[in-house]
């Protein structure tokens, strides 16, 4: 059962106690992601959540790895494009020290000259990583492609201008003005009762004040956008999509069966047809993000570049012609696999974690599990056809690709479909 408190400053508690486990995971997380940054601030909000490890008033960086590790507990944290999110999982009997420790970063870090410059070379080093691995670097190429001008394109780490241009006073005033009570979520589970976070957060946290808020603009969109960049690998990567609907949209149920059918598995149609079949690939798999005012759906493919007209003409001709494709075993098979995977994540008190925190942040209050598979089972025939027809159409993609681009035979500029 989930109960939830709100604090008079407007901080959000919502826990669910499981009793029959000895673990807790608390996390924090913050409505404040890349897609709040104005160009000059581009990754500060990837950037702020490295410097919440650096050192507080407290306890230095290394006392806070010991003081986890000493406890066998996880620390860790990750940012978003309307989050950012820390999180502990510890044993039920080292909750008041992860909260102790969690306040603490928050309120009391440190953000020191040396350690903002030693960290900027980290953060430039994990941009590097990203941009060395083609399959992670072609999906921020995408989500570019997608929304050039906006910063729901750009991708979370930022560049290395704008990282070699953040100062300790750029990220306090960041976090002064996006880490506020009402844009926080604590959201609790595992063997500790509602009671016990609510007093603990309450007085760490009471003082911590309300901000403003400016609504996120919905970006703008041209279909049959590309970009190509070119790299010395094996393979070509490639994604292709178009905007989708949002996390409001109750066609989410319907969004989630149908990314199942096409690109969910190993019984899923890009795999059978594009691996199994024709041999064209060895990774293919669909994928869709939900944002509070819009969306995307995609698609990825890694093949061998003399494969690219080949591969085009199966996605072409897949996405093309689903409503000839998809049967009602499909949708009931596709539903099951989802009920299944929902079933199986409430094993973890981290997934139910995640599920109280952006239940809260997007629908006002988780929906509990019984509801979501209420709406999954709902889901019909009907409307999945419905909405393939309305988003996975070719007119409406756009497509990133990154590989040897003198290998490719084909006409690339052939593929602008508009």
């Amino acid at each position: 059962m989930y109960q939830k408190t709100v604090l008079p400053n407007g901080m959000r508690i919502i826990t669910e106690r499981l009793p029959h486990v000895r673990s807790v995971t608390l996390g924090a997380w913050f409505e404040v992601g890349s897609r709040q940054e104005e160009l000059e601030e581009w990754g500060l909000s990837h950037f702020v959540e490295h410097m919440m490890f650096k050192g507080t008033k407290t306890f230095s960086a290394r006392q806070i790895a010991e003081l986890m590790d000493q406890r066998g507990g996880q620390l860790n944290a990750f940012t978003e494009k309307e989050q950012t999110c820390y999180y502990f999982k510890v044993l039920d009997e080292h909750f008041s020290t992860a909260a102790e420790l969690l306040q603490d970063m928050l309120l009391n870090s440190l953000f020191l000259p040396e350690d903002v410059e030693k960290e900027k070379n980290v953060v430039l080093e994990e941009l590097r990583m990203y941009e060395d691995s083609p399959e992670d670097f072609v999906h921020d190429l995408f989500s570019d492609v997608l929304w050039p001008e906006d910063p729901l394109g750009r991708n979370i780490l930022g560049s290395e201008e704008t990282i070699r241009g953040f100062s300790p006073q750029r990220v306090r005033s960041y976090v002064a003005k996006h880490y506020t009570a009402d844009r926080l979520v604590v959201a609790c589970v595992g063997n500790v009762h509602h009671a016990q976070v609510v007093d603990t957060f309450a007085q760490g946290l009471a003082d911590l004040p309300r901000g403003s808020r400016r609504p996120a603009l919905q970006p703008d969109y041209t279909a049959g956008s590309c970009i190509f960049a070119d790299k010395d690998i094996e393979q070509v990567h490639l994604c292709l999509g178009a905007p989708a609907i949002s996390c409001s949209d109750e066609r989410k149920y319907a969004l989630q069966v149908l990314d199942t059918m096409i690109g969910g598995g190993v019984s899923s149609l890009l795999f059978q047809e594009l691996r199994e079949e024709l041999g064209l690939v060895y990774s293919t798999y669909s994928f869709n993000s939900l944002y509070s005012d819009t969306g995307f759906y995609g698609v990825y493919a890694g093949f061998h570049p003399q494969n690219w007209g080949r591969v085009w003409e199966v996605l072409t001709d897949l996405l093309g012609t689903l409503g000839q494709r998809i049967t009602e075993e499909m949708v009931e098979r596709a539903k099951q696999q989802l009920r299944s995977g929902l079933v199986l994540s409430l094993e973890s008190t981290s997934a139910r974690m995640s599920r109280l925190a952006k239940g809260e942040i997007y629908e006002g209050g988780p929906l509990p599990p019984e509801g979501v598979l209420r709406r999954l089972e709902a889901v019909d025939y009907g409307q999945v056809l419905a909405l393939a027809e309305e988003i996975y159409n070719p007119r409406r993609w756009s497509w990133a690709a990154v590989g040897p681009r003198h290998l490719v035979r084909e006409d690339i500029q052939c593929r602008k479909i508009c």
